[in-house]
């Protein structure tokens, strides 16, 4: 059975025909993960404008009301999710095409705002290398008696406001940049594709047979 609808068939990358063209497999499987990578891309830019709007936004009661937490709380959630989803398309993993060996292509001179952004996600966000919201134990000596103490858990937390503390502006650049970069390469790998040899027919005839688009 064959789907069609508004967006076209699906390719059968499991026919035959379609699986003995590594090449032409190459192509697809890269302009899939790509367009995966700028749909990510695309999230982290609403994300962005939901944070500076977090930011700006001095009603504070009416945002403890919505989500029953410090406003902080939401503006630190969405930054995290930024990084980290920024840099998941340059970090190590399995599955889709990653754009670490493309750094130089994407941002020539500017390469330190892409790198001040993956040192928060390798620093902060997925380790613990900066000094940021440490904790220090606390006690209350001689209690409940002399020679003994009291631990106190609470402690002190000292606390830092990063989506106020780094520059958003940074990140912001690097997100452009990336899109830019995707969307010039999924237009010239569709073209690839479209312009190669002729193309295996998305309409069986019946069974397994595909005829040819010429």
């Amino acid at each position: 059975m064959v789907t069609i609808d508004c967006v076209g068939v699906p390719i059968p990358v499991d026919h035959p025909e379609f699986r003995s063209d590594k090449p032409l497999l190459k192509k697809i499987k890269q302009v899939e993960s790509l367009i995966e990578i700028e749909h990510d891309i695309r999230d982290t830019k609403v994300a962005l404008t939901a944070l500076r709007n977090s930011l700006k936004n001095e009603n504070h009661e009416e945002i403890i009301s919505l989500f029953n937490c410090f406003p902080w709380t939401i503006s630190e959630s969405i930054l995290s999710y930024i990084v980290v989803l920024y840099a998941k398309a340059f970090t190590e993993g399995t599955g889709r095409t990653r754009l670490n060996a493309q750094v130089e292509n994407i941002f020539g001179k500017d390469i330190d705002k892409h790198e001040y952004t993956m040192e928060l996600r390798h620093s902060f966000y997925a380790h613990h290398r900066i000094e940021a919201n440490r904790h220090q134990l606390f006690c209350l000596p001689h209690s409940p008696s002399r020679g003994k103490v009291e631990l106190n858990p609470s402690g002190q937390t000292t606390r830092i406001l990063m989506p106020t503390w780094i520059k958003l502006e940074k990140i912001e650049f690097c997100i452009l940049k990336v899109e830019e970069y995707l969307n010039l390469q999924i237009k010239g790998l569709c073209k690839a594709i479209e312009d190669g040899p002729p193309f295996p027919s998305l309409c069986p005839k019946s069974g397994n047979e595909l005829h040819y688009m010429v």
